[in-house]
């Protein structure tokens, strides 16, 4: 190894551990009995923050959200140990300070409240603190961006004032073209695409256009960058693929605004099993070859820092990418 790489990978693993590292989606499926030992694999990565999903649209009944946000956070409580329960920004502090992982909920669609905005607050007790709108299919809230692109309905934008008036953060990944760029419209507060790429570089219809991505920077929201083949490109998860969607997100509206959700798979079984079951939520013909789809996975995190530093950017910005710039918005919205 040349003296050039020895510093790299020197310089790359300081940062790292230096870095407040937030991943602001995890991609495996929720279940209300779920053994979630496996969130070490973050830890071990260097990660400090991860934000798992509860219930997702299509998929989940409301009362299976509820049972398994129940349950992943008594779960939690009692694994103290190793793990905690972001409620407050202060949570995901202490977790780093504690080399410990933070953990918060997210909901990967609004059917988890069944058309009544007051269970939004009912989640928000429980540990959630982001929510999409849909998950690729309309529902009663909004549109799904593998469905008709359709506006935010009365009900939506109801939920949008709720939403910023509970401090819970609005995420727009999944969402159609119109019910996105009405949410970032009505929002008081930043707006995220927790795992979201660009669709300049991977023409997909997951993927979101640039005046998206300058629409989320204009209210001071910030898009995740996920790790799932299909949407960065010919099934390539490695660092670098992923790199080169975050440094186009960062050239368009600044580094501030761009950061990473991995939305790591972790049993290759797991999604052949559920499209089985639930074609009906992924209505992506990619989707038809789901058992060979490529997911990058945790331990890939300090490969990222690694490849972001090679490319230029410098150490204060890669830590913004890695979690600042998400620990920022949540800051900022989380009461």
């Amino acid at each position: 190894m040349m003296q050039s790489d020895r510093d790299l990978a020197a310089g790359s693993a300081r940062v790292h551990a230096d870095a407040l590292v937030w991943d602001d989606h995890a991609g495996f499926a929720p279940f209300p009995d779920l053994d979630l030992s496996f969130l070490a694999r973050w830890r071990q990565a260097g990660a400090s923050f991860l934000s798992v999903n509860v219930g997702f649209d299509t998929v989940m009944s409301w009362e299976q959200s509820l049972r398994c946000a129940a349950h992943y956070r008594r779960w939690l409580e009692t694994h103290r140990e190793r793990f905690i329960l972001a409620e407050r920004i202060d949570d995901v502090h202490r977790a780093k300070r504690e080399h410990k992982l933070a953990v918060a909920f997210d909901l990967e669609g609004a059917n988890a409240i069944n058309g009544n905005i007051d269970l939004i607050g009912v989640y928000y007790q429980i540990g959630v603190r982001q929510m999409l709108f849909a998950y690729n299919k309309n529902n009663a809230l909004g549109g799904g961006c593998m469905d008709v692109d359709i506006a935010l309905t009365a009900l939506g934008r109801e939920a949008v004032m709720e939403m910023n008036r509970l401090g819970m953060v609005i995420d727009c990944s999944h969402a159609s073209y119109r019910s996105a760029m009405e949410i970032m419209e009505c929002s008081g507060q930043p707006v995220v695409f927790s795992h979201s790429n660009p669709r300049a570089l991977w023409d997909h219809p997951r993927n979101i256009r640039d005046d998206q991505i300058r629409a989320c920077a204009r209210g001071g929201g910030v898009v995740g960058i996920n790790g799932v083949g299909i949407f960065l490109g010919d099934n390539d998860v490695s660092a670098a693929r992923m790199a080169r969607h975050i440094a186009y997100v960062a050239d368009l509206v600044g580094v501030d605004h761009v950061g990473i959700g991995v939305d790591s798979v972790l049993d290759p079984d797991e999604l052949p099993k559920l499209f089985k079951l639930y074609p009906q939520a992924w209505p992506d013909p990619a989707m038809q070859a789901v058992d060979a789809i490529a997911f990058a996975q945790p331990e890939q995190l300090p490969r990222l820092t690694e490849e972001l530093l090679k490319r230029g950017l410098g150490e204060a910005d890669v830590m913004k990418v890695l979690g600042g710039n998400f620990l920022r918005v949540a800051t900022q919205v989380w009461r």
